[in-house]
């Protein structure tokens, strides 16, 4: 069961390395949370293979340790991808690129190192059509995202849509371009149940897909992306209902379709590509209370962090805190039994939680909890810097990510001057 273990000692040391709101790294929470993954899915279908979505968290310390495990990355841009090859670490070929928009630069070296490419739109393999014929004489190997209808699920923008004349465009395309094979199917839907149910139909129609496209031989790999409900603090927990589907039970309704259907050819790899159920429970956010006042009514505890700090992909839900106080036992029922938390930005709505049942004082710490996805990589440099991520290693208090300054803000900045060949907007044309 989900639990923050952080006391107030402990934060006040991490404090005086120099800031009063930090992000603070379970790295043991981290490695449990991948082996039970990996070991449910493993018993129900030995060829899988983990693929962690870099753009959940992309900090190197999480990554290496997942790479130490045997996962492999998957990534959606450039940026992610050069952070996976040359900070972490990875064989291009235990990488995974997924994504909606590429440029065709980035997709010629994807194809030339060997990395698995899941084209999301016709133009991506019109791209890749070309560069096809630019090395006739080498073989390349691709996957293709597929949309279609789920169960209890949204319109999704991404993917091919998986229709009979789409899949005969497919094999068109791949008769025609002749030196690159299309060996596998991907799909992921960005569904708030994440229930069994939804899965199963989320299976159902890349198999379905895969049959019709791979009339011969089983693709190669069979990718359902990620979205799995992880270990989570039960007041989020409780938001989504009763009896939450755990890793084995996704194992099992994910892997025994799959069996049914290649009773007779060889299994497929299947893939998956976490990233909440990995990280999200092995973070938290921490910040101070500076002080609590008292406008209109209303009892306001101001704290060094703001929205930026905890915003991530849950939309509506109210996001589980812990409050570590100063002096627990000075806490009476004279304090407020409700109040808001306030952010140390500038801007009127940048409240980050309202009607906080309970009591709160200056020097108290509030601890956001379920923080490891989706956070600090979308924390922006908005009047605060952004924050450090501290973890325990061997038992000793290390930097994951130091404190960002003013310097490092405004390093990209420049004023200097380029040479185009485009004409001023004051330059006249001579005839």
């Amino acid at each position: 069961m989900y639990q923050n273990n952080l006391s107030y000692v402990q934060l006040q040391a991490i404090e005086k390395q120099g800031a009063s709101a930090f992000y603070f790294l379970d790295m043991e929470k981290l490695k449990s949370n991948y082996q039970q993954l990996h070991q449910a899915f493993s018993n129900e279908y030995e060829n899988c293979q983990i693929a962690y979505s870099f753009k959940t968290n992309y900090a190197p310390m999480i990554c290496d340790l997942l790479k130490s495990l045997g996962c492999w990355a998957e990534v959606v841009s450039a940026m992610e991808y050069d952070i996976a090859t040359q900070v972490v670490g990875y064989d291009p070929q235990q990488i995974i690129v997924n994504g909606p928009l590429h440029e065709a630069e980035f997709i010629e070296r994807l194809l030339l190192e060997g990395a698995l490419i899941n084209a999301d739109a016709w133009y991506i393999l019109d791209e890749i059509a070309k560069i096809c014929g630019k090395y006739p004489k080498q073989q390349f190997q691709i996957g293709v995202r597929l949309s279609y209808n789920i169960k209890e699920g949204v319109f999704s923008r991404f993917g091919i849509n998986s229709t009979q004349q789409n899949l005969q465009r497919l094999s068109d395309w791949q008769t025609i371009v002749g030196n690159c094979e299309i060996i596998g199917f991907h799909s992921h839907f960005s569904n708030s149940s994440r229930s069994l149910n939804c899965f199963d139909s989320r299976v159902s129609g890349l198999l379905i897909a895969s049959e019709c496209y791979f009339e011969k031989k089983a693709p190669q790999f069979i990718n359902i992306g990620g979205g799995f409900f992880g270990d989570m603090p039960t007041s989020l927990a409780n938001q989504y209902g009763k009896n939450l589907p755990n890793f084995i039970d996704y194992a099992k309704q994910i892997c025994n379709n799959i069996k049914k259907r290649f009773v007779t050819k060889k299994l497929p790899k299947l893939l998956l590509e976490p990233g909440t159920a990995l990280v999200a429970n092995a973070m938290v956010f921490v910040c101070k209370v500076y002080e609590v006042k008292q406008i209109e009514g209303k009892t306001i505890a101001l704290v060094n962090g703001s929205n930026h700090n905890v915003n991530h992909k849950w939309q509506g839900e109210s996001l589980p805190i812990e409050i570590l106080r100063q002096n627990p036992d000075q806490a009476s029922n004279s304090d407020s039994a409700c109040f808001d938390i306030v952010a140390n930005t500038c801007i009127e709505k940048d409240v980050l939680c309202t009607d906080v049942s309970g009591s709160i004082r200056a020097g108290d710490y509030i601890v956001f909890q379920y923080m490891g996805g989706y956070s600090n990589v979308l924390k922006q440099p908005f009047i605060h810097p952004c924050q450090a991520i501290y973890a325990i290693q061997n038992e000793q208090l290390v930097v994951v990510k130091r404190q960002e300054t003013a310097t490092d803000i405004l390093a990209s900045y420049t004023c200097k001057e380029i040479a185009t060949e485009a004409s001023s907007p004051n330059e006249k044309t001579n005839n």
